[in-house]
């Protein structure tokens, strides 16, 4: 297994474990369906990220394979804290047949030793309450719930 930093040229592959991603995730949260132009809107995000020196995107690898990938976000809290700058797991995927063979942690190593590097002392992730295999990852990693998310649909 090879976690690496993606680059553009992953694109394609990254659209589908995306995709994969959105799905897997609807029974936990309908708000991860797609709209008819998601892949292309992704497609954008995506590319911004290459160009954004506070962000990253790392990719597992295996015999030419794309089969997971995270990004790492450094973003900054207003300036009344006295930890300016945080760092932020945007998404973590790993496609199903590689699932539970310690890449989603491989994956998210990269990610912290990525933000520590860019000078981040805390970090965040948002994560569904009902997914318990993301819930075990992080919490494996040393984070815990500090505050939580209440929705309600109108």
């Amino acid at each position: 297994m090879n976690i690496r930093p993606a680059n553009p040229s992953d694109i394609p592959r990254l659209l589908h474990l995306w995709t994969e991603f959105m799905d897997f995730h609807v029974p936990f949260d309908s708000a991860y369906a797609r709209s008819g132009d998601a892949a292309d809107n992704w497609v954008k995000y995506v590319k911004s990220k290459f160009s954004d020196d506070n962000c990253q995107l790392f990719v597992a690898e295996t015999a030419g394979q794309l089969v997971g990938y995270v990004g790492a976000v450094v973003k900054e809290y207003p300036p009344v804290f006295e930890v300016l700058k945080y760092g932020f797991i945007e998404e973590i995927a790993v496609t199903r047949a590689f699932r539970q063979q310690g890449i989603g942690g491989q994956l998210a190593d990269a990610a912290l030793n990525w933000l520590q590097s860019n000078g981040v002392t805390e970090l965040n992730v948002k994560i569904d309450v009902a997914n318990e295999a993301s819930m075990a990852l992080f919490r494996g990693k040393g984070f815990e719930a500090r505050s939580q998310t209440l929705t309600r649909k109108l």
